[in-house]
Order: structure tokens, then C-alpha cells, then sequence
């Protein structure tokens, strides 16, 4: 942060570069067709970690409300804080505002999908692993990952490629 002042006795402050931010943040995109508990339970197996669910669920209000399912668990010896969230959330609610008439059913229901992270619709999973330094293998996380069946795709985000909006998403 930078100091400027102007001709009045104003002084304003001015952010330096915000890159610093995201360095110690890892994001692991993963595509499967398992369901979220399952895929905890395999990562909960395979990497070492104890995921556990959080509640109250992520929640987004853009149009409408979404909710994503999400894990955490916090590794204490190695001050990692790993998260587990889906990126897709199908809900369904009935239109209330439709006067009930004779010829009224009970199908008109509006659906809607959401994605927590929309630049990448295709991704049902994204891990989340803060704290992560320059000791932390990525390449050894992949690997691994790589190794569970169900698994067709992993790799790594690049925050800065992210929108804003999508940044702020991934803040909980």
C-alpha cells in the first residue's frame, strides 16, 4: 500500500499489486460422474484427508437462491485449510405468483442451474487448499487424483484467470 497525497490535505491510499493474494491458494478442477459424498470418500481414501460436510451449504442469491453442496477439512500439522464445493446447483421451485385456476397443474415448476464458478460449466468439482506453500506438490496431488477411477479430468485453476465475481464465489 502506497501513500499519495494530493494538493489538499487529503490522503488517499492506493492498493499495490493485488497478485499476492491468490499465491498461497491452490485450485484443483476435477470432473466425474459421482455423486459429492462419494467423491469425498474417495479423496477422504486416496489423498490422506478427512473431509467432513459443512452446514450450512454455500449459498448464492444472483436469480434466485443456489445452494452447493460443500467439505472441509483442516489439516493441523501442515496448516492447510483443504475444501471440496460443487460447481453445478439444479433447483426447482414452484411459481407461487400463478393464480390458481381450473386449469392449473401442479408441473409448472421453474427450473434453473447455476454454477458456483461459471467459466467452467464442464467441472463438477473444484478443491480448494489455502495455505498452500512452495512445499506443497501439486504435481503430486494430480497424480493422485489421477489414480481414482472415477476421476476423467483434474487439473490445476489459475485464480487470476477467474472473473471477479467468480473470486468472490470462492470466499466462505
Amino acid at each position: 500500500m502506497t501513500l499519495q497525497r494530493k494538493n489538499t490535505n487529503e490522503i488517499i491510499y492506493k492498493l499495490d499489486d493485488m497478485s499476492d493474494c491468490n499465491e498461497d491458494i491452490v485450485l484443483v478442477a476435477i470432473k466425474s460422474n459421482m455423486p459429492d459424498y462419494k467423491m469425498a470418500y474417495c479423496l477422504n481414501r486416496s489423498l490422506g484427508v478427512h473431509f467432513h460436510k459443512v452446514s450450512p451449504e454455500i449459498s448464492l442469491t444472483d436469480n434466485g437462491t443456489a445452494f452447493f453442496r460443500s467439505f472441509k477439512y483442516e489439516d493441523q500439522k501442515n496448516h492447510l485449510i483443504w475444501r471440496l464445493f460443487e460447481n453445478k446447483s439444479n433447483f426447482s421451485e414452484n411459481n407461487e405468483d400463478v393464480n390458481h385456476s381450473l386449469f392449473h397443474t401442479d408441473d409448472e415448476v421453474f427450473n434453473a442451474t447455476n454454477y458456483l464458478i461459471p467459466e467452467w460449466k464442464n467441472i463438477d468439482f473444484f478443491m480448494l487448499i489455502e495455505n498452500a506453500d512452495l512445499l506443497f506438490n501439486t504435481d503430486e496431488l494430480l497424480e493422485k487424483l489421477q489414480n481414482i477411477k472415477n476421476i476423467s479430468t483434474q487439473f490445476i485453476v489459475d485464480m487470476d484467470s477467474l472473473s471477479i465475481k467468480s473470486q468472490k464465489n470462492l470466499i466462505f
